[in-house]
């Protein structure tokens, strides 16, 4: 109509000698949504004044948008001024809006049980009175709507007797036509309740949604009583993981709501986070009202509905989202938790992350939708899955061996450890790809059966479990010094065996959280992928992958990342391995022990209780400081043991990696290479190879198996550059090759070593020729160096013209290394002082051995005394006095043999005694005597 058209109205009321202007939902007019509403309404402001006693202007509308209309204009309350509220009506007045609306449509003919105004009409008329007071409660009209269901139920059980034969009266309405079918008898007749009950496993929410049609069958008895009902909601939270059929559920309870009349229509809506927000300010609390007034006396079902909350603080940040939380808001003020509202809202999701939504969001969210009435869906159980994998099987016209079966189950017994489990969509998953590989075996002719699934198509390695027993030596057969690493392993095996064969569950045998302690290049990272295969295998893992991270990548940068980080790298690492290298920085600040402690918590909690393989891994020393900050730790982690590899296991470990690279360059046919050297060490160069890593080994930098495998791959070069000038390629690995490399690399860390050399170019040369001298002392008996081979030191050791250190490049104040005054009775060894020993440490270290020596001397002069004593009570005294002293070195004895086991001193000192511990006679090493007891 426009202005125009309101002014031509105007001009024919005034010539009509005035009247009435009646304008119905007048809130339209400032609402936006009409064109030109805005100017019809400041047009009409206007008029009102000027033809005021001429004609009456009654405006219309409900409450809520009439506030927003009023609020477009502060002059529109005083222009009109009277205002008239329609109440709702009551449920008396209802009962004769009913009676009469029945009695105009059939004039008075028309019938009910018990009377218009009966028990049943009465019902009937409290049951529309539910209504009242909430938006969209139609009154008269809400009375038309329901006589429409009356009389499609009416018309439904006519055509229904007919059929059988009888004559029912056309102009009667019956209880069941009033108040629908009782729900007893509604659910012997429901299809989707037939279906939900045949469902496989979910047991618990189908006791909760028999529970929830019990509470309408005894509602609907109370209603006959005439007494209050009982109140409850049909809003629910649906809670699981995914796979779980929340989805499905939810369709069937939709319908089975409306199948017991408790929802108009029944038909089930599915909607995203998404749908619900908009780009723009005030987008979202539109599509959202849209979305909510469409599914009036319908099921709306809000999938991964935790996506209308975005974490804001909870997430490292303060922000939030403010079209996501105008969703929340709008769903709030729409959806009300009371009984009558012809509307069921389920929101979907992960427990988890439902939490913490309904935590942060607006509170009145949580009072809509308690999570105390959530229905839960939890994850199936192998049997269940069992039955899954038969009836998607059975639909799909595929069959599989016994076997096979088997290997789904272990299967998806390993899959249960990867985060977010697809419970039925993970076996969706699998016979997807084994069906895909019976394919591939059907089309190259390995296959008869088109109809049959093996073992093979589900996973090729299926027998992975069955050869678990022999896995572990043949995983470490690359490596030197594992026998009691192999040995645990094999341990788990057997009684991960055991406890299955007893019924029992062998997760809660073995452990699942490791601490790594040893020397760099023992194997640390090496064993944690090993032993993820070996979990793997025995089908406590999903995947045999080792995800590495660092302390830093768990430690945030302000007040709450932390926690989110930690849980983030435990969620990646779930079905596998996560590796903690260089623990020990977790120990350093506020932020890092709040990692350990997120981590040591994490470990009891039932997402990562058993479903991943924590590692710890550090320098033993650092190690046991990261234990003293969190003691909890201890009791929740295995600790295992690295310790340096000795001379022997150095030689043996280059000789197996040259060996490997020998079978790799013949295999491919590259070349051909002689390490007969190597293979078949002659005494003499096994003692310059023991000797020379004996050199390296007292290195802070050693590396022990990484610096091995470091100099496997220079020996190879130099191999190769030797054998460069020939037209055949044929490698030859030397003594002097390995001699010449060893060297190389002994003399290359003793210049970064922070010992001095003297000023003279052969400064360094003769520290060099020192250490190698000493580490002489310490080979094994049958290698012991020959005297008359004394001049390889001053003449093999000595550095080539290419590789002389001038006298700039060192200090100039030398200090060479001292060699201690004591020899180990023990073990034959000439220790010498370790470099960066301070004065004070060695001067007392040296009184110490000779007090050492000292006990010594005077235990052997008690002993000959004891024999040649003649005088009872004086011989009585001194094997008194001996049995104290035996005591006391017996019980050193055991002290020092277990810090040699423990591998706490590299180059394999003796251990001396000293105030309050032990020191290694090297200088560098210190143990305590509380920390040798623990």
């Amino acid at each position: 109509m426009g202005v125009a058209g309101c002014q031509k109205l105007f001009d024919d009321i005034l010539d009509a000698g005035g009247g009435v202007i009646f304008i119905d939902e007048a809130y339209q007019l400032s609402s936006g949504n009409s064109p030109g509403g805005l100017a019809v309404l400041d047009f009409l402001l206007a008029e009102v004044e000027n033809l005021r006693s001429k004609v009456c202007f009654v405006l219309a509308g409900y409450n809520k948008q009439m506030e927003s209309f009023f609020a477009h204009n502060p002059g529109i309350p005083s222009r009109f001024p009277l205002e008239m509220k329609f109440d709702d009506y009551t449920n008396d007045e209802l009962l004769q809006i009913l009676e009469l609306k029945i009695n105009s449509k059939y004039g008075h003919r028309m019938k009910a049980e018990d009377g218009l105004r009966g028990l049943y009409c009465r019902i009937v008329a409290r049951r529309l009175g539910r209504g009242r007071d909430k938006d969209g409660f139609g009154n008269a009209r809400a009375v038309e709507n329901f006589l429409g269901t009356v009389y499609r139920r009416q018309s439904d059980r006519l055509r229904r007797q007919r059929r059988d034969g009888l004559r029912p009266d056309d102009l009667f309405l019956t209880k069941d036509d009033l108040l629908g079918p009782e729900p007893s008898n509604a659910l012997l007749k429901s299809e989707a309740w037939a279906k939900l009950q045949d469902l496989i496993g979910l047991n618990s929410v189908k006791e909760s949604i028999k529970s929830l049609v019990d509470s309408a069958k005894t509602n609907y008895q109370r209603e006959l009583d005439e007494e209050p009902i009982i109140e409850y909601s049909l809003n629910r939270i649906f809670l699981g993981n995914p796979g779980t059929g929340k989805t499905t559920v939810a369709k069937l309870y939709g319908q089975v709501l409306v199948d017991i009349g408790l929802l108009s229509m029944g038909e089930v809506v599915v909607k995203n986070p998404s749908d619900f927000v908009g780009a723009v300010l005030g987008e979202s609390e539109k599509l959202t009202n849209g979305i909510l007034a469409s599914t009036v006396g319908k099921v709306l079902v809000i999938d991964e509905a935790y996506g209308l909350y975005d974490g804001g603080a909870s997430q490292g940040g303060s922000f939030s989202n403010p079209f996501k939380s105008a969703v929340v808001d709008t769903i709030v003020a729409t959806v009300h938790n009371t009984v009558g509202d012809d509307r069921c809202v389920l929101l979907l999701g992960y427990r988890g992350q439902m939490e913490e939504m309904l935590q942060n969001v607006y509170p009145g969210l949580s009072r809509r939708f308690p999570l105390s009435s959530a229905f839960t869906f939890e994850d199936f159980n192998q049997s269940e899955l069992g039955s899954i994998l038969d009836l998607k099987l059975k639909n799909q016209g595929f069959r599989v061996t016994p076997k096979a079966k088997q290997v789904v189950l272990e299967m998806l017994d390993r899959a249960r450890n990867r985060p977010n489990f697809g419970n039925a969509g993970e076996v969706d998953i699998i016979l997807n790809e084994a069906k895909s590989r019976h394919q591939k075996s059907l089309t190259a002719g390995k296959t008869a059966r088109t109809s049959t699934l093996e073992a093979l198509d589900f996973d090729e390695n299926y027998e992975r479990h069955e050869r678990a027993e022999t896995n572990v030596e043949h995983l470490f057969n690359d490596a030197i010094g594992c026998e009691r690493l192999v040995a645990t392993l094999k341990g788990y095996q057997e009684t991960a065996r055991t406890t299955k064969a007893l019924g029992l569950d062998p997760k809660e045998q073995i452990p699942f959280t490791f601490l790594f302690r040893g020397p760099p290049g023992t194997g640390k990272s090496t064993t944690a992928r090993k032993m993820g295969k070996v979990f793997y295998d025995a089908g406590f893992l999903s995947e045999a992958t080792v995800h590495d991270c660092s302390a830093s990548d768990l430690v945030g940068q302000y007040v709450g990342q932390t926690g989110p980080k930690v849980r983030q790298l435990l969620d990646k690492a779930l079905g596998a391995v996560l590796l903690i290298d260089e623990a020990y920085r977790l120990r350093e600040g506020h932020f890092a022990k709040e990692a350990l402690d997120e981590l040591v918590d994490a470990m009891t909690k039932e997402r990562y209780y058993k479903r991943l393989i924590i590692i710890l891994a550090g320098y033993e020393h650092d190690i046991n400081g990261l234990l003293a900050v969190n003691p909890g730790f201890t009791s929740r982690a295995k600790v295992i043991d690295f310790r340096s590899l000795d001379l022997t296991e150095c030689f043996d470990l280059l000789a197996k990696k040259l060996i490997k690279k020998k079978a790799d360059l013949e295999a491919n046919g590259s070349a051909h290479m002689q390490i007969d050297c190597l293979e078949q060490p002659s005494a003499e160069f096994q003692a310059d190879m023991y000797a020379l890593f004996g050199c390296l080994s007292t290195q802070a930098s050693w590396g022990n198996a990484r610096d091995i495998e470091t100099l496997a791959n220079a020996v190879l070069q130099a191999a190769m550059k030797a054998a460069s000038k020939l037209e055949k390629v044929v490698l030859t690995v030397t003594e002097n090759i390995v001699r010449a490399e060893l060297e190389k690399m002994a003399n290359e860390r003793l210049c970064r070593s922070s010992v001095p050399a003297e000023k003279s170019t052969g400064g360094m040369a003769d520290a060099f020729s020192q250490l190698y001298s000493a580490a002489q002392h310490r080979l094994p008996p049958q290698l012991s160096p020959d005297p008359a081979r004394a001049s390889f030191t001053a003449q093999q050791s000595k550095l080539a013209p290419s590789q002389e250190i001038t006298n700039e490049s060192v200090p100039s104040e030398p200090e060479r290394p001292v060699e201690l005054a004591s020899t180990d009775g023990n073990h034959g060894r000439v220790a010498i002082r370790d470099m960066g020993v301070s004065d004070e440490i060695w001067e007392q270290l040296q009184l110490d051995a000779q007090a050492e020596q000292q006990r010594e001397v005077e235990y052997q002069a008690k002993l000959r005394a004891k024999n040649e004593a003649t005088d009872e009570a004086l011989r009585e005294r001194i094997v008194k006095e001996l049995i104290e002293e035996e005591e006391r070195r017996q019980k050193e004895a055991e002290m020092k043999k277990k810090l040699e086991m423990e591998g706490r001193c590299p180059v394999g000192y003796h251990w001396i005694r000293q105030e309050g511990g032990w020191r290694c006679a090297g200088g560098s090493h210190f143990v305590s005597e509380m920390e040798l007891k623990n």
